[in-house]
């Protein structure tokens, strides 16, 4: 007799625990989805509340990737790498740290040495593209070394840098 008043006892708990359990993965589904709505921005390019409070995002333009490519070839010039990326920031609003980024990368792949931050694929497209119009095949295959140091640099990360692959070896064909 006493073992079922217990094992009702333990019923009802692991009842209310299961009843919180609920709760608390409605909270926290709630809590995502607020999150994703918020890190999004729209079309227009309007920022929005990033992720975990951290600040805004707004999306990466094409104007943005200009201007960081044209920074980037001013950089290999010797042009101070903060007031580019102050340029940018003033320009386009884009996040600093992203600009300086996108302007150390651009000049890695215009002399063909690692860069260790990633960039989007589609302006890394845009980048090759640049590049073999204005400096060749003699450009393009420093651009792609670079990128490849990069994805070794990846791959010693942990980190897969699949799409990359594939984006060099598209290029690497057109040489």
């Amino acid at each position: 007799m006493q073992y079922e008043t217990i094992i009702l006892e333990l019923m009802a708990r692991i009842k209310k625990l299961e009843e919180e359990v609920a709760m608390l993965k409605e909270a926290v589904g709630s809590f995502d989805n607020q999150d994703e709505r918020e890190a999004v921005s729209d079309e227009t390019g309007e920022t929005s509340e990033g992720r975990r409070g951290q600040g805004s995002y707004k999306k990466m333009t094409d104007e943005m990737m200009m201007i960081c490519y044209k920074c980037g070839k001013q950089l290999n010039d010797g042009a101070n790498s903060s007031e580019l990326a102050d340029m940018i920031v003033e320009e386009t609003g884009m996040n600093r740290n992203s600009a300086i980024m996108y302007i150390y990368a651009v000049s890695s792949l215009l002399s063909g040495t690692v860069f260790k931050r990633a960039i989007s694929g589609k302006a890394l497209r845009k980048y090759y593209d640049l590049i073999l119009n204005e400096y060749g095949s003699a450009g393009l295959e420093k651009a792609i070394k670079a990128t490849r140091l990069h994805i070794e640099y990846r791959k010693d990360c942990g980190i897969t840098a699949d799409a990359i692959e594939e984006l060099c070896n598209e290029y690497q064909s057109r040489l």
